[in-house]
């Protein structure tokens, strides 16, 4: 849906005679998401998490009123993200601000800024033609917004909000085929909840799930945003996947993960701390092979490597979490 939404973002640019154009979206009473950014024909953002709190400023007056108003511009932030103002001083741009009526009439659902030079309007038809392309800008964005709430559904675990099983597994084989064709390393951790029975035993499942919420912000914090993926596998099991890194870098990692979980406190509904531990097992997506071995290997991508498939990646996986759990629990284990 980024190609669409940038092409109605050129289509904007080229009517608003503007080398800067930006489309928002209302969230809530206060707050607009950036739904998309065209900076000199590069589009530079479409990410509605990108809160842009409009109470007291014009955008406000657009969204309340429905109405096609102009306004002195200035960029926010470092996303060259042209923003209406009532300030006039030292001003380099106005702002054209044009209202997306949605499906229910009278109701602004986003705003379509263009930068304007300063004092200058636009003639009379190319206003008019704006306008009339409001409602078809609307119906994309509600369209846009509907498809990724779709795909929310299918790719993201409702309690935890990390990705699910199916996109995991998905993102995996992706990984596979690519390192097959490149010969990159990338490694997994398997993670399980140790003793994760008792406690939903003990303090009920309401606490239960809470703990796996609360598990799920730690492992968020620690991998690399954009890069590596987290999941929820099953009930209290989750996956890493983490492309670009040996097994040495992902130990690195599942051992910080298993030190900061066993000495973070997890509190209770009951105003109580809970300690929980975590058993990890790690694979690699290739292997070293003996020189004996070396031909009789049919999957060898590099002389020295035998290269694994999904299957096998998440067998190992799984051999290395059940070794660490038979051997103790609260541990690390991997294949070197």
């Amino acid at each position: 849906m980024n190609s669409l939404i940038k092409q109605v973002l050129d289509t904007l640019s080229r009517l608003g005679n503007s080398q800067l154009v930006a489309l928002f979206n209302v969230l809530d009473f206060e707050n607009c998401g950036v739904f998309g950014v065209l900076a000199k024909g590069e589009f530079i953002s479409h990410n509605s998490e990108i809160k842009f709190k409009f109470k007291q400023t014009p955008l406000e007056k657009v969204i309340l009123s429905g109405r096609t108003s102009t306004y002195p511009g200035k960029i926010w932030k470092k996303l060259l993200l042209p923003v209406p103002t009532y300030e006039k001083n030292n001003r380099t741009f106005d702002c054209l601000c044009l209202p997306l009526l949605g499906a229910e009439e009278e109701v602004v659902t986003g705003v379509v800024v263009i930068a304007q030079k300063i004092d200058t309007s636009l003639p009379s038809a190319r206003l008019q033609m704006l306008q009339m392309l409001m409602p078809m800008v609307a119906n994309i964005v509600e369209v846009t917004q509907e498809n990724e709430r779709w795909i929310q559904l299918a790719t993201k675990d409702e309690l935890t909000k990390l990705y699910t099983r199916p996109y995991f597994e998905m993102r995996l084989q992706e990984e596979v085929t690519r390192t097959r064709r490149h010969g990159d390393f990338f490694s997994i951790l398997r993670i399980d909840m140790d003793h994760f029975k008792q406690i939903n035993a003990e303090y009920g499942y309401r606490q239960g799930n809470g703990v796996l919420q609360e598990f799920a912000k730690m492992l968020n914090d620690y991998v690399r945003k954009g890069i590596d993926i987290v999941c929820r596998y099953s009930g209290q099991q989750f996956m890493v996947l983490l492309p670009n890194t040996s097994v040495d870098g992902a130990y690195v990692l599942a051992e910080r993960i298993r030190q900061n979980c066993a000495q973070h406190f997890f509190r209770t509904r009951q105003g109580a701390m809970l300690k929980v531990t975590v058993s990890i097992g790690i694979a690699q997506n290739m292997d070293t092979v003996s020189p004996e071995d070396e031909n009789a290997s049919s999957n060898n991508h590099h002389a020295s490597y035998q290269v694994f498939s999904k299957e096998e990646i998440l067998a190992l996986s799984d051999s290395m979490l059940e070794i660490a759990k038979k051997t103790g629990r609260d541990k690390v284990m991997v294949s070197w």
